[in-house]
């Protein structure tokens, strides 16, 4: 997904960069519906049977916000944040086996500052963008039997995000865009109220309107 990805974003780049209609603007604010990925790794969400349905994606919403105070040659530099949320939760198991088991919840919260390089003009273009933040991961598996609820507590951590997406101008100042994000977490050890976690990667997809 994330080579196909970038490879997207960089053939959409090179038109856009060939363009030498007006700069793009002061800023940007975004507002968008999200797919949003969630951790499946191990110490992330509660220790469940193999049998359990662990969600790894959930409906959210994506908002935020770019200066652009920098160009050189083709290139303008951004500087900027997505805060993003978004939960999803596993069945009960399989009714036609009558196997049951429980019913995992996860959400997060991903606070992503990032540095983007832009090409294009006023009216369209595209980008890449990194940046370290943080992201809050909360998840719990509810009681099933003899069997009591499991909670992960909810905890920021750190987060490095990296992506791209484009915005296109229909008006001067209302349009539409897209950003693809990965956001790695990185290992966590264990505190007398988290357990240890592993590395894991997610990503996320957000598509929605663009103010400039």
């Amino acid at each position: 997904m994330g080579r196909w990805t970038l490879l997207i974003l960089l053939l959409g780049a090179a038109p856009a960069a060939a363009q030498t209609r007006e700069r793009l603007p002061m800023f940007t604010i975004d507002l968008h519906a999200a797919t949003v990925g969630l951790p499946t790794a191990e110490g992330w969400v509660p220790v469940v049977s193999a049998d359990t349905e662990i969600p790894g994606r959930g409906w959210g919403l994506a908002g935020g916000g770019t200066v652009y105070p920098l160009r050189l040659g083709i290139v303008t530099f951004g500087f900027g944040a997505i805060l993003s949320t978004g939960g999803g939760q596993s069945g009960s198991g399989d009714p036609a086996t009558t196997i049951v088991t429980p019913v995992v919840h996860t959400s997060v919260i991903n606070l992503a500052p990032h540095v983007s390089i832009n090409f294009g003009h006023k009216m369209g273009w595209s980008y890449l963008s990194a940046g370290l933040g943080t992201t809050k991961v909360k998840s719990s598996a509810d009681a099933v039997g003899t069997t009591p609820e499991v909670v992960i507590p909810e905890a920021w951590n750190q987060a490095l995000n990296f992506g791209g997406g484009a915005r296109w101008f229909m008006k001067e100042h209302l349009g539409a865009g897209f950003d693809v994000r990965f956001v790695k977490l990185g290992s966590r050890a264990a505190t007398t109220t988290l357990p240890a976690a592993q590395r894991t990667q997610t990503w996320s997809i957000s598509v929605g309107v663009s103010i400039q």
